[in-house]
């Protein structure tokens, strides 16, 4: 049964209870308040007839009007203690009912419902006289017509309301699963054809409209993620072109020219040691890009500094240069592991443009991080892209590295909600740094 059918019908049996609870407590309570009322009316006409002088005076003949009160409602019928018939209003016999009895023996007053023999329901009241029981009935025809026009006037309203109700919900039922149904057709057309250009139904503020708007999100996401994926293998198999060659380049001249020199020899080696080097790290950025090895770490509160002073006496040890460090006390909320590894990237960075020897500078206050150097400096025109992935200046094409470094430091910092940046420094060099937002 699809979803369209299930609201309707749903729709349908809980207004089906709902009207059909209240029109059984309609009828039951309107039914009970005529039987009171009509018991309410024998128990006033009882006491009038009883005021009757031969009714108290106990005389065996008691005549008895054809219609007592002049009310065509209403019959009487007197019975002797054996149960026989002294006086009955004319035309009328009520079939004689036990009398209720107490304790002692006493009949007490109660009510009966009868049928005379025309078919005639009447309600009955009996009640102990000095001569026997007198029976007082009236009429039910009048009561059981009005509550049978009301069991078909609340039979028919029931099945109109409960027909409306289906048809309107029907209608809802419609126009909610019509977008479900177009989301399902555009999921189904994801998994089976692989395109991400499908379009999504974003209507509405109902949870129908909302799914539809993250779908499509979602597709944007993964479009964008597919793009990334295919602009990283294009670039990387790019990149790994100009080692390779440079590597199979070197040891054809080795295979062909078995009696190089040892000055030759050696430098060939040396190139070969240099390519393999820019392979292992081309690889090794590539790879931390597409798998993303820190997506699953949790971000915590961390005192930046201690971070960073860490990696700033490794790359003293490992360079041999000054590495200075000036720190505050700022807090910021980051994936720890992702973190030093974009303080690295720049580091390591600022080491390897600045050839002079002079001092790197690192930087971290309220939740900025900046590394300084001394060397040649970015261009203005090539600022903007530095971190752009296997992006290289014109001035560092002759350097090693991957060209990915300063790219995983836009990452990191974009992925906490901060932005890397680039720019000339006072008296020579570079600044490239990234701003996180301070939190903790």
């Amino acid at each position: 049964m699809s979803l369209r059918w299930k609201i309707a019908l749903l729709l349908a049996v809980v207004v089906t209870l709902g009207v059909g609870t209240s029109s059984i407590l309609t009828y039951r309570t309107t039914d009970s308040r005529l039987n009171d009322e009509v018991d309410r009316s024998l128990v006033n006409a009882t006491e009038r007839f009883l005021r009757r002088p031969e009714i108290g005076r106990g005389r065996a003949v008691i005549d008895v009007p054809e219609r007592p009160l002049g009310v065509e409602l209403f019959v009487v019928q007197v019975l002797d203690s054996r149960g026989n018939v002294l006086a009955a209003t004319d035309g009328v016999t009520l079939p004689i009912t036990s009398p209720r009895v107490d304790s002692r023996g006493q009949v007490v007053p109660g009510f009966d419902t009868v049928e005379t023999a025309e078919g005639v329901d009447y309600r009955v009241r009996s009640v102990a006289v000095s001569v026997g029981v007198v029976q007082f009935g009236r009429d039910l025809t009048e009561t059981n017509n009005v509550l049978a026009d009301l069991r078909r006037r609340l039979v028919v309203t029931t099945l109109s309301i409960v027909v409306i109700v289906a048809v309107i919900g029907w209608l809802i039922a419609l126009g909610v699963t019509s977008r479900l149904r177009r989301l399902s057709q555009a999921v189904e057309t994801v998994a089976t054809t692989g395109r991400l250009d499908v379009e999504a139904p974003v209507s509405g503020r109902d949870e129908a409209g909302r799914l539809g708007r993250t779908f499509r999100d979602m597709l944007g996401a993964l479009s964008q993620s597919r793009e990334q994926q295919q602009r990283l293998v294009e670039d990387a198999g790019h990149e790994l072109r100009t080692p390779l060659t440079s590597l199979r380049t070197n040891l054809d001249v080795i295979r062909k020219h078995g009696d190089l020199d040892d000055s030759t020899r050696r430098q060939i080696l040396s190139d070969i040691d240099r390519d393999v080097s820019d392979l292992e790290s081309l690889v090794e950025e590539v790879v931390a890009l597409a798998a993303d090895r820190h997506a699953d770490e949790l971000p915590e509160p961390v005192r930046l500094s201690d971070s960073v002073a860490p990696l700033v006496d490794r790359a003293r040890r490992r360079s041999g240069r000054m590495v200075s460090l000036s720190t505050d006390d700022s807090i910021c909320v980051v994936r720890r592991h992702m973190f030093e590894r974009a303080v690295s990237n720049l580091i390591d960075n600022a080491l390897k443009f600045d050839t002079s020897g002079g001092e790197i500078g690192v930087d971290v206050m309220r939740g900025t991080v900046v590394v300084s150097d001394r060397g040649p400096g970015i261009p203005a025109d090539e600022q903007s892209k530095v971190f752009e992935r296997f992006h290289r200046a014109v001035n560092a094409r002759t350097l090693p590295g991957s060209g990915l470094g300063l790219s995983i430091v836009s990452d990191v910092a974009e992925a906490h909600g901060g932005k890397a940046f680039a720019r000339d420094r006072v008296g020579g060099g570079a600044e490239v740094g990234f701003t996180l937002p301070l939190g903790g």
